[in-house]
């Protein structure tokens, strides 16, 4: 992102030092080099998608992990349940210990599933303000490219 922005400020000194036209606001510049640098932001973009795309992709394994954590609890907590049913006493506190352990793992999977969703959702949205603003830039200097005839 700081690569764009440092485009983005080439552009706007490039038309700061253009020289004036007299009797007006306007500044004549090198179409040339304007077009260099938005061929460069163009050619920057897509590596900023690119990272917004691995970052989704990092929440998806954190998730898959998440389950895969809670499974693997729930199986292991099942598994000394069967092992306990020897005697009643034995097998009611099997019972409960399972019951907690079980939902102690949902309730963990449920935390972590709910603490990456809302990471990737302040990534990607950090993300889309800074490609909002890059936007919003990128047309403020269009326009006044167009208003430099």
């Amino acid at each position: 992102m700081t690569k764009i922005l440092d485009l983005l400020k080439e552009m706007e000194d490039l038309i700061d030092k253009g020289n004036s036209v007299p009797f007006s606001s306007k500044a004549m510049i090198v179409p040339e080099e304007m077009l260099e640098i938005i061929d460069e932001i163009k050619q920057e973009l897509p590596a900023e998608l690119a990272e917004s795309k691995k970052i989704v992709a990092e929440k998806k394994q954190i998730l898959f992990e998440a389950q895969a954590n809670a499974d693997r609890i729930k199986n292991n907590a099942e598994k000394q349940l069967r092992e306990m049913i020897d005697t009643n006493e034995i097998t009611r506190t099997a019972n409960t210990q399972a019951e907690i352990i079980i939902e102690n793992a949902q309730t963990q999977a449920k935390e972590i599933r709910i603490g990456t969703q809302h990471y990737s959702d302040k990534i990607l949205y950090n993300l889309q303000v800074e490609l909002k603003e890059l936007n919003d830039q990128i047309e403020t200097n269009r326009k006044e490219l167009k208003e430099i005839k």
